[in-house]
């Protein structure tokens, strides 16, 4: 393909067929409105009706499609949490915004906003006052959940079935102080649960502490974690409580707005 623009031959990028389909597919669904036959769909998206039969097949057993008693297929509560997911963490990202760099200053450390995806925390947003330190937690970033505090924090307020489904995978160690025994992260969480934050001890990186809350929204249930990180000179157990009572009246403040 020639660009207009340079008079150079640029690409076309590579694209996975049957992702494509797939995303015709659930747009023909949203478009018909309603519940819709296997032959309507075929004819809307140009395939056969075993490829589409197919398709819809593995976006049933995804959640994306639902089938009713009459065979006919529409969209699936899985897309309202995938939708639900992306429009929460705007929301907080913005409610959370000018308040991570206003903890940033007060403390003097780094701030993250950090949410729980795909069973990772994914960070969002990060607040920083004075020089800044390397560290993992950066903004698009991911950590597991039972490495460090903003982790801990929203695998404390899951059910018990999804927190089962954490322990009994691999625990795996970033350093010699993560916890890697089932059990033992059982037991984190109930105190996370009890005292209503987490803390991590060079569970992550080798030199940095850090210490979550929950941010709560509407129906009390958990959107996010705000962290307060730092070096383990400046962050310690004596540092601790003050360090957590201005997280924790930053955190109530987000989560009144989002509430």
């Amino acid at each position: 393909m020639i660009s207009p623009a340079s008079g150079s031959v640029t690409k076309q990028p590579r694209l996975v067929r049957s992702v494509v389909h797939a995303s015709a597919l659930l747009k023909a669904l949203h478009r018909m409105g309603g519940p819709s036959t296997l032959s309507d769909l075929a004819r809307k998206v140009g395939l056969s009706k075993p490829a589409t039969h197919t398709l819809l097949k593995t976006l049933e057993l995804s959640g994306f499609v639902v089938r009713d008693s009459n065979s006919r297929y529409q969209l699936g509560w899985g897309l309202y949490e995938l939708g639900s997911s992306v429009a929460r963490s705007l929301e907080v990202t913005k409610v959370a915004r000018m308040h991570l760099d206003r903890l940033a200053e007060l403390t003097g450390e780094a701030v993250l906003l950090g949410i729980l995806d795909n069973s990772s925390v994914l960070y969002l947003d990060r607040g920083q006052a004075g020089e800044p330190f390397s560290m993992v937690a950066n903004i698009g970033r991911r950590s597991p959940l039972h490495t460090n505090a903003s982790g801990k924090v929203l695998l404390a307020y899951q059910n018990s079935r999804y927190i089962n489904r954490v322990a009994k995978e691999s625990l795996a160690p970033t350093t010699s102080l993560t916890i890697t025994d089932a059990n033992g992260l059982r037991m984190e969480l109930g105190r996370i649960r009890e005292h209503g934050y987490a803390t991590c001890w060079q569970e992550q990186e080798i030199g940095l502490a850090s210490v979550a809350v929950p941010i709560f929204g509407s129906a009390h249930s958990v959107q996010a974690a705000l962290a307060i990180a730092g070096p383990t000179k400046r962050l310690d157990k004596p540092t601790l409580p003050r360090l957590l009572a201005a997280l924790r009246a930053t955190a109530s403040d987000i989560s009144r707005q989002l509430a």
